[in-house]
């Protein structure tokens, strides 16, 4: 990227003439355009707020911005990194999470996916990596599938793994995980160093098969135990790999056994329980009895956000929505412990869920997903829930030394800063509470995300990022009208480039205007179907501009 410091340069960039011939006699004026984009009051539509921004920067840092070619680096995880990942302070769980919430920033800028993408993949790069799953020898050092980390038991990370391989392929398009596969390599000390080769398919298999065979169809996280909350992800993605591989397989039917257990079992029962907890936390595999009083906030919150979006097809049902309830009613819902720091909490629920690690700031960060796929309107524990995150533990950061606070996150001093503020920002790019949020998460699970850029849709590409953010990314087929919003990360005077990508043989470009004006920008038909739009900041004040792209 060049910065232009001299104005003469500017001057002579706006004089540029564009390639793209501009009808200035268009029917539809883009003010139009843009307010039938906005006209449904659909919040997942807005542009990205500046916190989000800054949100999505900080999870950007803590993956792909940090890789490259020969050497992946763990910067921001040190808290993590360093534990025995035995608990729930392990890196596997924020970094899932973080993949989760890429997938939603992808359907948030839905002609924007290539941020999304780069994010994405490096959680599934991470996720492969021994410093993840190599806990293995800790419970299953003498199984007979050792030094295999999924095809026995473990759900507590194949089960995150499936589901992020099958967002990838959803949203990216690209089945390199499946056509090429990917190797889990053990090469601890004083072990034979051994490669495992696997597929998306066959981890989808042998995930069904444990499942296949097991009358609940649930499967150990930990040997021998069944934990409610590890279930949700596989089933997420066989949803997901069933639509993406044109149901091939049929993973998903075995759902249906799952959830029938769930309904009839796994509902807390205990009287003096089932006021404040909704799920039940554990049972033995050999003998279906469920260990009593374990039941937790948490448990309900991790549960509850993740299980919609594979158990309900058309709304959220009641069964997710009774549970809600029981959180929002929930007697474990406390103040800010400092009255000049407000906003409200919920407790870890008692022994068990302190003992559990399902503390009060991994609750917390759940109820904002699961309220927000229940209630049409924000309530006043979706807002203090909230303020307790950014009035106790919202902290600005630098993570690339350049005296400019271009990050944000949730400093929580806990091994779990990295999950909660992944958890908060998924829940604020899910929008403001209303019926397209219900079933935003939904949707994504729901979708073959990538097959409209085959036909249908144009796409935004090469925006040079960080330095360039894209706020919004929205095309209306009924316009046939393509609207980007970018910023700079810090005002700055700059040159940039950007490409939109279409499907030539239905689509031609017709107008092309920024901040409606037909100048201050050059295009270039870089071939069919790709062109490349440069474009400058021409002053310091002034760090957002919109185009408007008309196709026809």
């Amino acid at each position: 990227m060049k910065i232009f410091i001299e104005f003469l340069i500017f001057l002579n960039f706006l004089s540029g003439s564009s390639c793209v011939s501009i009808n200035h006699d268009q029917k539809n004026s883009f003010d139009e355009i843009k307010r039938n984009l906005l006209k449904n009051n659909d919040a997942t539509k807005q542009l990205l707020s500046e916190k989000e921004l800054k949100l999505i920067r900080f999870i950007s840092y803590l993956t792909y911005m940090q890789t490259t070619a020969t050497n992946l680096t763990w910067k921001g995880w040190e808290k993590n990194y360093d534990g025995s990942q035995l608990d729930l302070d392990a890196i596997r769980y924020p970094l899932a999470h973080i993949g989760y919430t890429a997938a939603a920033l992808a359907h948030r800028t839905p002609n924007y996916r290539e941020l999304a993408i780069k994010i994405l993949k490096d959680t599934i790069e991470r996720m492969l990596t021994i410093e993840v799953w190599g806990y293995i020898d800790h419970y299953w050092k003498k199984a007979a599938t050792f030094p295999d980390p999924v095809s026995y038991e473990n759900i507590m990370y194949s089960g995150h793994l499936l589901q992020l391989l099958t967002l990838y392929e959803s949203i990216s398009g690209d089945f390199r995980y499946d056509t090429d596969g990917f190797d889990f390599i053990w090469n601890k000390t004083d072990y034979p160093i051994t490669k495992i080769h696997y597929t998306t398919t066959k981890l989808a298999y042998v995930i069904y098969d444990q499942m296949n065979k097991e009358s609940s169809a649930g499967v150990s996280c930990e040997p021998g135990w069944i934990y409610t909350i590890c279930q949700n992800h596989p089933h997420l993605g066989f949803r997901l790999y069933d639509l993406v591989h044109n149901n091939s397989r049929k993973f998903s039917q075995i759902s249906s056994k799952w959830k029938e257990y769930l309904k009839t079992h796994a509902l807390e029962d205990i009287p003096l329980y089932k006021k404040d907890r909704y799920f039940k936390m554990l049972y033995q595999r050999e003998t279906h009895i469920w260990v009593p009083f374990f039941a937790s906030t948490g448990n309900d919150g991790w549960n509850l956000a993740w299980m919609s979006s594979w158990f309900d097809y058309n709304e959220t049902s009641n069964f997710i929505c009774d549970g809600w309830k029981i959180m929002y009613n929930n007697q474990y819902w406390k103040p800010s412990e400092n009255s000049t720091l407000p906003g409200c909490f919920l407790d870890s629920g008692g022994y068990i869920g302190v003992r559990m690690q399902l503390n009060s700031w991994v609750a917390t960060s759940f109820y904002p997903i699961v309220e927000k796929q229940c209630s049409l309107e924000a309530t006043e524990k979706l807002n203090c829930t909230y303020s307790w995150f950014e009035n106790n533990f919202g902290t600005l950061l630098d993570t690339d030394n350049d005296h400019y606070f271009e990050s944000y996150y949730y400093e929580t001093n806990t091994f779990y800063s990295n999950w909660v503020t992944s958890n908060i920002l998924l829940s604020l790019l899910m929008g403001e509470n209303g019926y397209n949020t219900r079933s935003f998460l939904r949707t994504i699970y729901n979708s073959k995300f990538y097959e409209k850029f085959l036909n249908n849709e144009p796409e935004v590409l090469l925006v040079e990022y960080p330095s360039i953010r894209v706020t919004r990314a929205q095309y209306d087929s009924s316009t046939k009208s393509l609207l980007i919003n970018f910023n700079t990360e810090k005002s700055m005077i700059l040159s940039t480039i950007f490409q939109i990508k279409y499907p030539n043989s239905l689509f031609s470009i017709s107008n092309i205007t920024r901040d409606n004006y037909s100048d201050g920008f050059t295009v270039n038909q870089i071939s069919n179907g790709i062109i490349e739009i440069q474009y400058i900041y021409n002053t310091i004040d002034k760090q957002e501009t919109e185009f408007n792209i008309l196709f026809h």
